[in-house]
């Protein structure tokens, strides 16, 4: 509420500034034209460079810093008093951010005295707020009264089409006026000539769309409806817009004196529609006295130069503008923002400590294993300053000291927890292993399906050398136990159901395959490899790629033995690098130019996780890629076939991909 009021009393301030530059400068100039530009933009820059955050570097210039210091401190006395106003807004104007003399900057405690004072059930800034929206309703209320009043006039009376424009001709005894594409006349109480004068007056404001300059500063005013100014500045927009259309008049020939006499013969009835253009509307006087003045010369056009000087002096005064030295370039917001951002890791935390820790979006998130192994987390919203955290959870806040150095995060949670934390790279998953959180790192494929958490069988981890199930540290050989003891549903669901395997891509395929070796002997064939999808775009989550591994008896035929079955093999090498673009394209050549075909993928005990998940990702999407291709030259889509009809695809394009590790007999 308080941002909200702030941003209202600055937008005015900066309004305020525009207009004395052009009550100062520009107003008894004749060049109209720039006039009505100019008022109109400062209406809109008024309303857009509070909201503007530019950030300067001020190291190296004393005079620039200083004079910094100076509009900080201006801008601290109006922001504390509008502060004041609301209790839960204390904390949002941070005097890090206010000055680098600190001596300039009101006290927090000072700040937090006079808030309590104002702490009533009703807020003032509530109170404040509620009368301002009134106030937009209203004025939004009259603005499409105004609108329904014109078109009730348009209703009433007859209308024709001349050069593009609409001429209403009005029953009522009224001055002329025009509003968008309308010209609103009282063609009985005006002579032919008089009756010509006033439409080429009113087609200057059509053509030169007048009406869209009324209708935007009328939209501004309702939201300023407060300040003064806005009101003035619509008025001498209109002026504005009377004088271009008088000068056009009296350029066209009509005679200066006989115009002129026109006007005063209006001066009856006078009625004044705010978004409308009245031929009668401003003073006789002035607009006779303009159009006997003679153009601005050149020195007087060059006062537009003092247009610049005025941004300037908004942009310093009013823009969200944050300055560095020497003394408080570490505490600027948005770098060490920037640096703290991401997954942190606890190197000293112990249980009941954030071992885990995730900052990104304004948002802390601390995740705590406690005794029993089970996890704690807890979202903060969090304020980031040089040297310490602030964490709100709902109306509770807790002010943390920080230290970042060295590429480490040094946080003192407590005086007995100061727990250090190392940045995590990006992309990798963490999971409770052995009552402490690991990273596993994926890899990343595309042809991964979701599983379903209830067919899980069991849940297997490797990192580095080590297997986890559970949570809990295990050996290789308690492999075979834990597959016997595993709680298993009835036969028919537990060929059905799958165990699903989350390794790190750096793992070595010699201890993947200790996993794979024991769920053959104990006839669990189906299983899931965990990874990441390789597209940026997909969302989903519990994804994995499916294989079956060869039952214990399964035989190994040579390759003589299948070309003896007509069946041709398409061996692919594992102990080099694979070029994943080539192997698709020789790939493919082999299992359209052969009825029948193997694929042997070769690899070593030295072969990473990685490698060998990406390789057979490959041949998976080779295969599916030929699926699809051949049913779309039939007419069809792969992917919405039925059950039956898919499996008659498969049947003809089979993935017959069989895994060796070379280094096992």
């Amino acid at each position: 509420m308080a941002k909200f009021l702030l941003y209202l009393f600055e937008s005015g301030l900066c309004l305020s500034i525009f207009y004395l530059g052009y009550v100062v400068f520009f107003r008894k100039e004749t060049y109209f034209t720039f006039n009505r530009f100019y008022l109109l933009g400062s209406m809109l820059l008024a309303l857009t460079i509070p909201l503007i955050s530019i950030q300067m570097d001020v190291v190296n210039y004393e005079y620039i810093k200083d004079t910094s210091q100076g509009i900080e401190k201006f801008k601290s006395y109006y922001e504390h008093l509008i502060l004041i106003t609301d209790p839960e807004f204390i904390d949002e104007v941070e005097t890090s951010n206010l000055a680098v003399d600190q001596s300039n900057v009101i006290p927090l405690d000072q700040v937090k005295s006079d808030t309590a004072k104002s702490s009533n059930s009703w807020k003032i800034s509530s109170i404040i707020f509620i009368i301002y929206f009134i106030g937009v309703l209203f004025f939004t209320f009259r603005f499409l009264f105004l609108l329904r009043s014109l078109r009730r006039i348009i209703k009433q009376n007859t209308s024709s089409e001349t050069d593009g424009i609409n001429l209403i001709y009005l029953k009522e005894e009224m001055p002329s006026f025009s509003f968008l594409n309308w010209v609103f006349v009282n063609k009985e109480i005006l002579k032919n000539e008089e009756f010509e004068q006033v439409l080429e007056h009113e087609k200057v404001h059509v053509n030169d769309k007048h009406s869209v300059d009324l209708i935007l500063a009328q939209i501004i005013t309702i939201f300023q409806w407060f300040n003064p100014l806005t009101w003035r500045i619509q008025k001498s927009i209109k002026t504005c817009h009377e004088y271009i259309a008088d000068r056009q008049v009296v350029n066209k020939g009509h005679e200066l004196f006989d115009y002129q006499s026109l006007l005063l013969s209006q001066l009856i009835s006078i009625r004044s529609v705010e978004l409308v253009n009245n031929f009668n509307l401003l003073s006789i006087k002035k607009r006779i006295a303009m159009m006997n003045k003679n153009k601005s010369g050149l020195l007087a056009k060059m006062k537009a130069v003092a247009i610049v000087p005025i941004l300037i002096a908004a942009f310093f005064l009013f823009a969200d503008m944050t300055s560095r030295s020497n003394e408080v370039m570490a505490s600027n917001k948005a770098t060490v923002s920037n640096s703290l951002n991401g997954d942190w890791m606890s190197v000293n935390s112990q249980s009941g400590q954030a071992q885990l820790l995730v900052i990104r979006d304004n948002k802390l998130t601390t995740m705590i294993l406690d005794s029993e192994n089970v996890i704690n987390s807890i979202v903060y919203d969090v304020k980031i300053k040089s040297k310490n955290f602030i964490l709100i959870d709902g109306k509770e806040k807790q002010k943390v000291n920080y230290e970042f150095e060295n590429e480490e995060l040094i946080i003192n949670w407590d005086e007995e927890a100061i727990v250090t934390y190392r940045k995590a790279p990006k992309g990798e998953s963490y999971i409770v292993l052995d009552a402490n959180f690991q990273k596993l790192t994926y890899p990343k494929v595309t042809e991964l399906k979701q599983y379903r958490k209830d067919m899980i069988l069991m849940h297997l981890f490797l990192s580095g050398e080590e297997l986890f199930f559970e949570g809990k540290r295990r050996d290789f050989s308690d492999l075979d136990a834990i597959c016997k003891n595993i709680e298993k549903p009835e036969s028919s669901k537990l060929n059905r159901m799958t165990t699903l395997l989350e390794i790190d891509k750096e793992v070595l395929m010699v201890y993947v395959d200790k996993v794979k070796q024991a769920l053959r002997e104990n006839n669990y064939l189906k299983i899931g490899y965990v990874a990441k999808h390789e597209d940026k775009a997909q969302n989903e989550t519990d994804l994995a790629l499916f294989m079956l591994l060869p039952p214990m008896d399964a035989e190994f035929l040579e390759k003589s033995e299948l070309a003896d079955r007509g069946i041709n093999l398409f061996t692919i090498d594992g102990s080099k690098a694979i070029d994943k673009n080539l192997l698709t394209k020789k790939l493919k050549k082999h299992i359209l130019s052969n009825e029948k075909y193997v694929m042997l993928y070769e690899y070593e005990n030295a072969t990473s996780y990685n490698d060998y998940l990406t390789t057979v990702n490959t041949v998976f999407a080779t295969v599916n890629s030929i699926r699809r291709d051949y049913c779309e030259k039939q007419g069809d889509d792969y992917d919405k076939m039925s059950s039956e009809e898919q499996r008659k695809i498969r049947k003809k394009y089979p993935i017959t991909l069989t895994k060796r590790n070379i280094d096992t007999e």
